[in-house]
């Protein structure tokens, strides 16, 4: 007997008179896509498809299926474990944030001088050389139309 088939017989005798029920749908798409770790960008592009279709078909023939929900709860996990590890994003600064709209929005230094206090306070607030206070950032809220936070 392999050690491997030892320690499944172990555990079925642990898990013994537990209410735990595979259901069969559930183990049909075990067998098309494995639940493990996603540790390649074509296993994510598939799995990406996977959940697609299961949504799909979970919202338009809303199934009493509880095989199908279970697999795309673990699935959707493991896709954002993947996800968090391959698109780590770091914080993004006021200024880098002030940036980013200013060139959304086609803005230049000098549009923004009378809300931060002239030229030069934007110029050092892009450059990091200054940090954005409270009373700024309120005005950048307003021109932009975004939450405060958004600049802190």
């Amino acid at each position: 007997m392999s050690t491997a088939k030892k320690l499944i017989d172990t555990l079925k005798e642990d898990v013994k008179g537990s209410q735990n029920k595979v259901d069969p749908t559930y183990l049909k798409l075990i067998e098309v896509f494995p639940l493990q770790t996603i540790t390649s960008k074509s296993q994510h592009e598939v799995a990406l498809k996977i959940v697609e279709k299961l949504i799909t078909f979970i919202n338009e023939e809303q199934p009493d299926d509880k095989g199908v929900e279970v697999y795309l709860k673990t699935l959707t996990e493991l896709v954002g474990d993947y996800e968090r590890a391959q698109y780590k994003t770091g914080t993004v600064s006021g200024a880098e944030m002030l940036d980013y709209l200013m060139e959304l929005q086609g803005l230049n230094q000098t549009d923004l001088s009378k809300e931060l206090g002239g030229q030069s306070v934007v110029s050092k607030i892009l450059k990091g050389e200054r940090e954005l206070n409270l009373r700024q950032v309120r005005a950048l809220a307003k021109r932009f139309k975004v939450s405060p936070e958004v600049f802190i």
